[in-house]
Order: C-alpha cells, then structure tokens, then sequence
C-alpha cells in the first residue's frame, strides 16, 4: 500500500518537474520600423569646382560654364552668384533646378591689362540645408604676348620745323619672334626698323615711325602695320595720331 501510495504522488508531481525544467520563453520586444523615407531637401552637386585655363595672352576673354545639379528630392534654388573680381562676369542658366535636374553657371573673365598667375572666386548661394555655400575657382596664367610699346603713337598737334618721328617697340612674351613685314597706312608715314641693342634675344624689335613734309597738313589718323611669324602670320596694328599745322601765311606786301 505504501509503494501504491508513493507511485501515485509520482505521476501527480512528474508534469511539475518538467515544466519547472523547460526553458524561459523568449521576450518579446517591439522594434519600430526602420524608416525608409529620405528627407526632403535639395542637393546641391558641382563635379567641377576648379578650372584652370592654362596660359593665355593677356588681350583675350576665357569663359568656361561649371555644371551644378540638384541631387536632392526638393527644387534647388540658386539664390545668389557673385565674383571675386569686377573682371569676371558669373549668371546662371536657371535659377531653379528640380530634383534630379542640372543647369550651368556661365563664368566670362575678362585677361585684358592682367599679367602672371591669376586665381579668381565664384561664390553660389542656395537653399540646400547641409551646404549652402559653395566655391567655385577659375585660375591659369597670362603672359604678355605680342604687343606693341607704345601702344598708340601720338604726336598731338605738329607745328612746323617740330620733330616728327616717334620711337616704338614689338615685345614678345613667349620668346623671340620675327618680323616679316612693317607697313604703314599712308605714304610718307615712313618706319624705319633700328639695329637691336647689345643683348637682345628676338624678343624685343626697335622702330621709328617718322611723318614726311610731304603729308597733308591737318588732322592725320592712320596706322603701322607689323607682321610677324608668331601664330599664323600673326599682325599689329598700332595707331597713329596728329596734326599737322600748316606754316604761316607770309606777310602780305605793304
């Protein structure tokens, strides 16, 4: 009876031991959905913020066009362009771009009367929130190239028996050049080409332009012609001013 008693007390306990053995359930935690959506804002992109135009010759205009696209999920608004120098003109193609879109900033530098290395500055305004301000640079190196000193040969107003003859140079900055050909617009507006100076490597040519008495008097506007083998033949103009004033009248007989 006591085996019974203490079987029975067995089966009643065993469904106890093992739930007591079998492991914790697991905890459950609610995670929130990772959020997907990008945010809404515009992009501003320019895959060029540096253009170097290399060496050109200080009477000539570089214009380059940088390319900014918005990258971004709302309209880009270019808000305000702006130089770091009067001698360079920016405008933008559009003033808004849309999501995904691209337009051009027009850059026109103006080299005239500028000499060596030269680094200018674009500043672009925009709404995009993360960089509302970006650079642009536009750089390079302009030498002097062919010109003439001086640049204009005037001689005012000529009385008679006044000296009529003007010195003037041909000046090279990219190494020694040759002169083909010296002309003038008007006979009796006569260039002499001088002897070069002790030390003259062809980069600097001597001439003097001298107006004959057989010119008319009065207002003289003409020009001296130099050819040269630089380029394609490439020529200076150089222009001439005067006036030539006519002698006295004699006196008249008593």
């Amino acid at each position: 009876m006591k085996a019974f008693t203490s079987f029975v007390l067995l089966l009643l306990l065993l469904p106890l031991i093992a739930f007591s053995q079998s492991p914790p359930a697991p905890a459950i935690t609610s995670t929130p959905p990772a959020d997907t959506t990008a945010a809404l804002a515009p992009k501003i992109v320019c895959p060029e913020t540096v253009y170097d135009f290399g060496e050109r010759e200080s009477d000539q205009v570089v214009e380059h066009h940088f390319v900014v696209r918005n990258e971004g999920t709302l309209s880009l608004e270019i808000r305000n362009v702006r130089a770091s120098c009067g001698c360079t003109a920016v405008k933008p193609t559009d003033n808004v771009v849309p999501p995904g879109g691209e337009t051009t900033i027009q850059v026109r530098f103006n080299l005239r009367g500028r000499n060596g290395r030269q680094i200018k500055t674009i500043f672009v305004q925009s709404n995009d929130p993360e960089t509302p301000n970006v650079n642009l640079q536009i750089q390079g190196t302009i030498v002097q190239g062919l010109r003439a000193q001086p640049a204009t040969l005037f001689f005012g107003r000529v009385e008679p028996g006044a000296q009529r003859m003007r010195p003037f140079e041909i000046l090279s900055g990219r190494g020694p050049v040759q002169i083909l050909e010296v002309g003038a617009s008007q006979d009796g507006m006569i260039v002499t080409r001088l002897d070069p100076e002790p030390g003259d490597d062809g980069t600097r040519h001597r001439f003097e332009l001298t107006l004959d008495d057989t010119l008319p008097n009065g207002t003289l506007n003409g020009h001296v012609v130099v050819k040269t083998d630089q380029g394609d033949g490439r020529e200076i103009t150089i222009p001439v001013a005067a006036y030539l004033q006519a002698p006295p009248s004699p006196p008249a007989a008593p």
